[in-house]
């Protein structure tokens, strides 16, 4: 016997109840199963239905599931259309952009967000104007847009700013901690990262304390401080395994690699860096891989074996950062291929120099590794 709609309405309110307590404990994987489970009794429901829909994508993005979370973010767009529901549409808009920015395909990702600001600013909407800053601050971070990304960032945090601690004052202040050691400055981004953390633990958000301490990590490998940068690493792998977040999870490897790297630890240095290429292939995600080869690569010229593997590396690299507009990474990968002797660069060692600081970001003297943004 089927069950009456009013048993189905009973079911779907009890599943979304789960769902949102999941979600707001980072069990992003659980949430999404639940708010699927409800979308399916809301068949009749359109609106609702899309609802949960928009909700299990993002929960699904968030623990590095991209294609499937860009199928229901469009299938929520075609539900708004079919509602009129500019809204939800545009919504649904600002999540698929998020995915693709993920996914490498920056281009995409900044048309979404450049339209989802300018709907949200039409509708002189607070929230919605600071989060797709948020949003499109972050993504033009990575292709070397610094002047922009600042000017969206500080405009964003200028709207969360509170006395009350806020979730999204602390990620705002996550992206200029990322931005900052892009930069080069990183006594700046070790204090935006900490000022985060603080915010973010006062609002019990376990995703947000990974992300902060995975920045805070990072800062502190730039500034040399290797056992805080290893215990931060720690933290951070903790948290987002325990989420279930493989995308980031993979990201702190790839740091921790480094770390290793660059105290000569080289063989704990290679098992990261293969631990992280394996989930960034898992996942989709180009610009990981790109990271994951580069620091493949980097071992095996210090270790003066291998030239045509680690060229293989840099040159696979270089492609998959220039075909999506990472511009670090791509010029990361072209001063190894120019100081290894394999690919003179056109122009030489000064024309890398000055690419580097049109993108702003302070050339290391003599360094190989270079501030590259981990999200």
């Amino acid at each position: 016997m089927s069950e009456t709609p009013a048993r189905q309405e009973v079911k779907s309110q009890t599943l979304l109840q789960r769902a949102r307590a999941a979600h707001a404990s980072s069990r992003f994987a659980e949430a999404a199963r639940l708010y699927l489970a409800a979308a399916r009794l809301l068949g009749d429901r359109p609106d609702r239905r899309a609802e949960a829909l928009l909700e299990a994508a993002h929960a699904l993005r968030l623990v590095g599931y991209f294609r499937r979370a860009l199928q229901l973010y469009e299938r929520v767009q075609a539900l708004a259309q079919q509602l009129g529901d500019e809204a939800l549409w545009m919504d649904a808009r600002v999540g698929e952009g998020m995915a693709r920015r993920a996914m490498g395909d920056l281009e995409t990702a900044i048309a979404c967000f450049r339209e989802a600001l300018d709907y949200y600013q039409e509708q002189d909407d607070p929230e919605g104007i600071g989060y797709t800053l948020w949003c499109l601050g972050g993504a033009l971070r990575l292709t070397g847009d610094f002047d922009e990304a600042l000017d969206c960032l500080l405009e964003a945090l200028d709207i969360f700013e509170d006395e009350e601690p806020s979730t999204a004052e602390g990620y705002v202040r996550c992206a200029l901690g990322g931005l900052s050691r892009m930069r080069g400055e990183y006594d700046a981004s070790l204090a935006y990262y900490q000022a985060a953390e603080r915010i973010l633990t006062a609002c019990d958000d376990l995703f947000g304390r990974a992300y902060a301490a995975c920045g805070i990590a990072n800062a502190h490998r730039m500034l040399g401080n290797v056992e805080a940068a290893h215990h931060y690493f720690t933290q951070a792998q903790q948290r987002y395994h325990q989420i279930g977040d493989r995308v980031s999870y993979a990201y702190t490897l790839w740091g921790e690699g480094t770390l290793f790297k660059v105290t000569h630890r080289l063989e704990q240095a290679r098992e990261r860096f293969r631990q992280a290429l394996t989930l960034f292939r898992a996942t989709g995600d180009d610009r990981g891989i790109a990271y994951a080869y580069t620091g493949l690569a980097e071992l095996l010229l210090l270790e003066e074996r291998a030239p045509k593997q680690a060229r293989s590396y840099l040159e696979a690299a270089r492609e998959r950062a220039g075909r999506h507009g990472y511009t670090f990474e791509r010029l990361h990968a072209e001063l190894l291929l120019h100081l290894s002797g394999m690919q003179p660069a056109e122009g030489g060692l000064e024309a890398l120099r000055e690419a580097y600081r049109r993108c702003g970001s302070q050339w290391l003297e003599g360094e190989v590794s270079l501030p590259l943004n981990i999200p």
